[in-house]
């Protein structure tokens, strides 16, 4: 760590936490506000102090009437893969959203949320609020859901129009957990008990980005810089319905060009998307290759859910292993890749 921290300091601009406070007012937070962070922490250059000075120039902004919230997701498995000798842990298991909310975790008075996959960690007025009932229970996705009713809002830094978190609420608003691909993880419940949980999978993300510009064309957030990191700024509330609005009308603004993507191409052929899409892929347009992709998708569903969730003969699961290890040999192949922009 110390080793990345002076790198940082000589190849980067210091920035001290005074800046970020003056930069965080610039961008229009305030005392009192609720606000849910996502960043990159390393975008913003070489912070004096680290992590707990930029958590401090964060709750010295919002005040003790305010409230900071971030990601402390963790890993989750395809049903067939979920390990033996991996169990979260509330207390124990770090976070894989960086050093600011692992950080954030070990801070007096901040309390984490007991999902077994996307917890967050809070600080602050609205912190029990936030992370009460977020647990093996709840849908993932709930403090955003409890953010956007108390008019809480959604800072992103040096992420660039990845809206973390976010997104994913505004999907599932939308109705596109449509894809059963199941996920799950042995954890460790408030009794003390091992148990296994499982969800449904996300949709995918890699075009969301395309809705930010649409977003700020019509006033929903803010741009501005923390340190040398570009940041977005705005109301939970006002992001995530307007995001869901506009995939709810036209769910192809969630299709990835990916023709290897299952959850793209089940979720258009699901929903019955083809004759929507505007520009369509030859993967798209062509009838014998959407069957295949099919045939495909539902045999790497097979595979990954263990046959559990869909009703087929057992004797496929092992011409299902065979075609997963063949077509992601494929999928690295130049000629196949190649079909994204056809």
């Amino acid at each position: 760590m110390n080793e990345t921290a002076n790198l940082l300091k000589s190849v980067c601009q210091s920035v001290s936490k005074e800046r970020l406070v003056n930069d965080f007012k610039r961008l229009g937070l305030k005392i009192g506000d609720h606000i849910a962070v996502s960043l990159s922490f390393k975008s913003i250059g070489y912070v004096e102090g680290g992590a707990e000075a930029f958590l401090d120039a964060l709750l010295e902004v919002v005040g003790p009437k305010g409230t900071i919230m971030m990601n402390t997701y963790t890993f989750s498995f395809y049903l067939c893969k979920i390990p033996n000798d991996y169990i979260f842990e509330i207390e124990k298991t770090m976070p894989y959203t960086g050093l600011v909310p692992y950080t954030l975790t070990n801070r007096e008075g901040s309390i984490r949320s007991r999902h077994p996959t996307n917890s967050v960690v809070c600080i602050g007025q609205m912190a029990r609020y936030l992370t009460d009932g977020h647990d093996e229970n709840s849908q993932p996705f709930l403090p955003y859901e409890k953010l956007a009713k108390i008019n809480g809002k959604y800072l992103a830094i040096g992420i660039g129009n990845r809206l973390v978190g976010l997104r994913h609420e505004a999907q599932r608003k939308a109705g596109l957990f449509v894809v059963p691909i199941i996920q799950g993880v042995k954890f460790r419940d408030s009794k003390g008990k091992i148990k296994l949980f499982v969800r449904l999978g996300t949709p995918c993300v890699k075009n969301l980005p395309v809705l930010v510009p649409r977003l700020e064309c019509l006033g929903a957030l803010k741009r501005g810089n923390i340190g040398m990191a570009s940041a977005i700024f705005g109301s939970v509330d006002k992001l995530v319905n307007l995001m869901a609005s506009m995939l709810k009308d036209d769910p192809t603004l969630n299709l990835c060009d990916d023709w290897f993507c299952y959850k793209c191409r089940e979720l258009e052929r699901r929903l019955d998307l083809y004759n929507r899409i505007v520009s369509p892929k030859l993967f798209q347009r062509n009838r014998f290759l959407r069957t295949v992709l099919s045939w495909r998708n539902n045999l790497f569903l097979l595979e990954m859910n263990c046959g559990d969730t869909l009703n087929v003969p057992n004797w496929l699961m092992p011409i299902s292993r065979i075609f997963g290890v063949f077509q992601r040999f494929i999928a690295k192949m130049p000629i196949f890749r190649g079909l994204h922009y056809i």
